[in-house]
């Protein structure tokens, strides 16, 4: 039987099975509903690697198309605090230092299904301070955050002659 686990970011398979020790007692876990915020799509940008998006809380969201066949045996996720490297099948396709530092044992990665029905690799990176990033790599292109705590103005969308008072 094989069994993931995560040694220090680095997702590689194994074959040990875990154990729960007779001292402890295993503890109730409590389901609630997710009440956060969702990620707001305009508050991020397309790379040369893929999709992202973020708040201006803790969170950067990478969204990344895997090639045809690729799937999580072959999948290698490195994140340290400064920096990412993304292969596929042996492929870099993302490597690069961060905008800025992520908790680097908190971040995750799942492979997923897409909103179009095709696999998606997800990487959830968690900031170590608030605030916008114009980028997730610096070498990325930086993206304008400029009107990103604008409050939406409701009626933005509409032209002078759909407004009726």
């Amino acid at each position: 039987r094989l069994l993931w686990s995560n040694c220090r970011t680095q997702w590689q398979p194994t074959t040990r099975r875990c154990r729960a020790t007779a001292s402890a007692p295993p503890q109730a876990m409590a389901i609630t509903a997710d009440v956060s915020d969702p990620l707001d799509d305009t508050k991020g940008g397309d790379s040369i690697w893929g999709h992202w998006q973020q708040d201006k809380k803790d969170q950067v969201v990478l969204t990344l198309i895997p090639p045809v066949g690729a799937n999580p045996r072959n999948i290698r996720v490195s994140i340290t605090s400064s920096s990412i490297k993304v292969m596929f099948m042996g492929e870099t396709r993302m490597d690069g230092e961060l905008f800025g530092k992520v908790l680097a044992d908190e971040c995750e990665w799942q492979f997923d299904n897409g909103k179009d029905g095709g696999r998606v690799l997800v990487i959830t990176l968690h900031k170590c301070e608030g605030g916008w990033w114009d980028r997730v790599c610096k070498q990325d292109e930086p993206i304008d955050t400029s009107r990103f705590d604008d409050v939406p103005f409701m009626l933005g969308g509409m032209q002078d002659h759909q407004y009726v008072p």
